[in-house]
């Protein structure tokens, strides 16, 4: 039996990042009722479309930065990575402060997140955006991302030193010591790094996959799909419903709390993942057909849309004061996210704005 070979831009993984940036955009619109709510949850299930970006930016540095670009001398890719870090950095600033600008001095009659500090008081918002206290909600993985691409050249030389095991064990280690010292950035990470290393291996992965008997595949892929749907299921249950069931809800919720990363959150995280790339693969060909002009783009420039998808906030904002009518607020999801799509579109964007 012939193997696919794995294509050289990773198209579903597009599509992919393209849907949760969407998913982000419309969770942080935050009007609802709304028919999208079906597809985000509120940002409010026990994973959000957040993990799964971060899921993915990990993936694609072991893939791309650890395997594919092999030959290339790790001090050459350090260097990039390292780049990369300090223009995320920059631009974590720009748009923090930015952000910050607008919500303080135009109005916004549908509202916004309120930057946490003292009206006018520049030199504190400066001071802890320089200093990584603080990132404005809209571009707060920024942060994040600059601060794991900066590190990431130690995981990548690793990765091509056959240490894959020490990358996932460092990455654990560094996990739990964020749960004693409450840092959400040591959490975060495990979402990256423990990727980076599966990335490195995708090819031996895909190999993998195709050289299985195609009724193991499908009999593999229905039990992800599976236990997806039904945790899916219990976490809708448990946050919207969970005046019905408190003592049960309670429970299961406590394992997924929003601010800690746990060994359930991230084991569901992965497991959420690996069924939406599953699906996303399965229907490639029909997504392609209906959405590429979307998600391709997006997905393919997903940090110039988070960047940018405050802005199309801003503009409803501005226009638009928050309502409980389920077809204004799903049209709003729709301009919001056309705005974004517009705005990347540009060239003169795509040059100004990393992608």
């Amino acid at each position: 039996m012939s193997i696919p070979k794995i294509p050289s831009r990773l198209l579903t993984l597009d599509y992919l990042r393209g849907y949760f940036i969407v998913t982000i955009i419309i969770d942080h619109l935050s009007r609802w009722p709304s028919i999208f709510g079906v597809m985000s949850g509120h940002a409010l299930l026990w994973v959000t479309a957040a993990e799964g970006f971060v899921i993915i930016s990990g993936l694609l540095i072991g893939y791309i930065r650890g395997q594919k670009n092999k030959s290339q001398p790790i001090i050459i890719t350090s260097k990039k990575l390292i780049k990369r870090a300090g223009l995320l950095y920059l631009w974590s600033i720009i748009s923090s402060l930015f952000y910050v600008a607008v919500i303080w001095y135009v109005s916004l009659k549908g509202g916004a997140p309120t930057p946490p500090f003292t009206m006018n008081d520049w030199g504190d918002v400066i001071l802890k955006t320089v200093t990584l206290q603080y990132t404005n909600t809209w571009v707060f993985f920024l942060t994040y991302y600059a601060i794991f691409l900066a590190v990431s050249p130690v995981a990548v030389w690793l990765l091509r030193h056959g240490k894959a095991w020490l990358v996932v064990l460092t990455s654990l280690s560094i996990l739990a010591l964020g749960w004693r010292l409450n840092n959400q950035t040591m959490q975060w990470q495990a979402l990256f790094f423990i990727p980076s290393a599966v990335g490195y291996y995708l090819e031996n992965i895909h190999n993998w996959w195709f050289r299985l008997k195609e009724s193991r595949r499908r009999l593999a892929t229905i039990t992800i799909w599976s236990l997806s749907a039904l945790t899916i299921t219990l976490s809708v249950i448990c946050t919207f419903y969970a005046s019905n069931f408190p003592v049960f809800a309670d429970s299961l919720n406590s394992l997924f709390v929003k601010d800690t990363i746990s060994l359930y959150r991230l084991a569901m995280a992965f497991l959420w993942f690996t069924g939406f790339i599953l699906l996303f693969a399965r229907l490639h060909n029909w997504i392609k057909r209906w959405f590429d002009w979307l998600l391709s783009l997006i997905g393919s420039h997903s940090l110039t849309a988070y960047i940018l998808h405050g802005v199309a906030l801003c503009v409803i904002s501005f226009f638009t004061i928050s309502g409980n009518n389920i077809i204004v607020n799903s049209l709003l999801g729709i301009v919001a996210v056309m705005i974004v799509w517009g705005l990347v579109k540009s060239p003169y964007v795509r040059a100004i704005i990393p992608r």
